[in-house]
């Protein structure tokens, strides 16, 4: 009977099958937990600069209504002081900038600012930067798109502009992408 020596253990054919795939649904769930924890951490910076230039503002108010009690500050706080006004004008500058031309798939606007000199944002870029030249894939951002990809691939299958093992790697792309499309965020979109 052929089997398989992983360090001291000898498994069969089916034992070392059973223990790749649960290795593969272990590795998986660590990524998840990490992509959760990455999305967690992006946004409490989210709600913490938030809070911030709440703060600052009603501050700034208060400052106008009762200009008497303004404190005054030392070098540390003057510092904190002009990085948060340079974080509002920042802010400011960001909300008033060009929104990304992509629609997604569903319809909706990216809503993103769009680089420089370009007409999409930093994600979409990307995107677009990594796409098949055979197929017109649409990036797979959401599981509509994802969708629209899947009938991609099957149209190119049937027209033979793909053979199946292509076809096959590609389906298992978008498997992977349906099963991560929960846990990726793509600047905040």
């Amino acid at each position: 009977m052929p089997y398989v020596t992983i360090g001291e253990k000898h498994y069969t054919k089916e034992e070392y099958e059973a223990y790749k795939a649960q290795e593969r649904v272990e590795q998986l769930a660590r990524y998840r937990a990490e992509q959760e924890a990455i999305a967690r951490a992006h946004e409490e910076g989210q709600r913490l600069v938030g809070e911030l230039g709440r703060a600052y503002t009603a501050y700034n108010g208060f400052l106008k209504e009762n200009p008497a009690l303004a404190l005054h500050l030392d070098g540390e706080q003057e510092i904190h002081h002009k990085i948060c006004e340079d974080l509002l004008k920042k802010l400011k500058k960001a909300d008033s900038a060009p929104r990304c031309g992509y629609i997604k798939v569903n319809g909706v606007a990216c809503g993103s600012p769009r680089m420089k000199d370009h007409e999409l944002c930093y994600a979409h870029e990307r995107m677009a930067a990594v796409r098949p030249e055979k197929l017109d894939l649409p990036p797979m951002e959401d599981h509509n798109s994802i969708q629209m990809g899947l009938m991609h691939v099957a149209r190119g299958l049937m027209d033979g502009k793909i053979d199946q093992r292509t076809a096959g790697l590609m389906l298992y792309c978008l498997q992977i992408a349906s099963s991560n499309v929960g846990y990726t965020n793509f600047g905040g979109e």
